[in-house]
């Protein structure tokens, strides 16, 4: 027995059926719309109750609060002081000569104070301004020394002077400076002298 199929005889009128091959893929893609330039409108609000034909409600906004005005000051406003009081608060440099072994009482008196040495003269004009006229006279009368023949003064072997540097307001300087030439000293250093020598004694 042949294991061979034979093939089966053809019948009238029957047709093997035939799938129809697949469409073809359209070539070009529909155009994507551009996205809207317009602003999103926010969605209105609908009274609850109203399926139909409510009534819509308009968002409200708050109107904007006025900002208060600023007032301008003027340049006259922003002084607060005069222009004379600021003249007077001016620290200036000065220097007074006085004898060293005074300089170094001075300073001494102020480290003791724990106080500035303008301070010290400042207290001592204060504490002698009752007797400023005799404290500059009997600093300007030189005492002499007679050796037998001649009288001498200290000039030659007095003690050395020193430069002692400070800083004091205008105003105080002002003051200082009116003191001395009203009670007789020639010049600020010795009107100070005079009077810290009476002080610090």
């Amino acid at each position: 027995m042949s294991s061979r199929r034979q093939p089966m005889e053809p019948v009238d009128g029957l047709k093997k059926p035939t799938l129809p091959g697949p469409k073809p893929r359209p070539r070009t893609l529909t155009p994507v719309p551009p996205p809207s330039t317009e602003p999103a409108t926010e969605p209105t609000e609908i009274s609850a109750g109203d399926s139909a034909g409510g009534t819509v409600l308009e968002p409200v906004t708050e109107p904007e609060k006025p900002k208060p005005a600023r007032s301008k000051k003027t340049r006259a406003d922003k002084t607060t002081t005069p222009a004379r009081s600021a003249d007077a608060d001016t620290m200036k440099p000065v220097s007074v000569s006085v004898p060293l072994t005074l300089a170094e009482a001075w300073r001494d008196r102020a480290k003791k104070d724990r106080t500035s040495q303008v301070d010290v003269l400042l207290d001592a004009i204060v504490a002698h301004q009752d007797e400023l006229d005799a404290l500059v006279a009997a600093a300007g009368q030189k005492p002499t020394v007679n050796d037998g023949l001649f009288d001498r003064g200290p000039g030659s072997k007095g003690e050395r002077f020193v430069g002692v540097s400070l800083r004091i307001k205008s105003g105080n300087l002002d003051v200082i400076d009116r003191l001395a030439d009203k009670h007789g000293a020639a010049k600020r250093s010795p009107f100070v002298a005079a009077v810290l020598a009476a002080y610090l004694a």
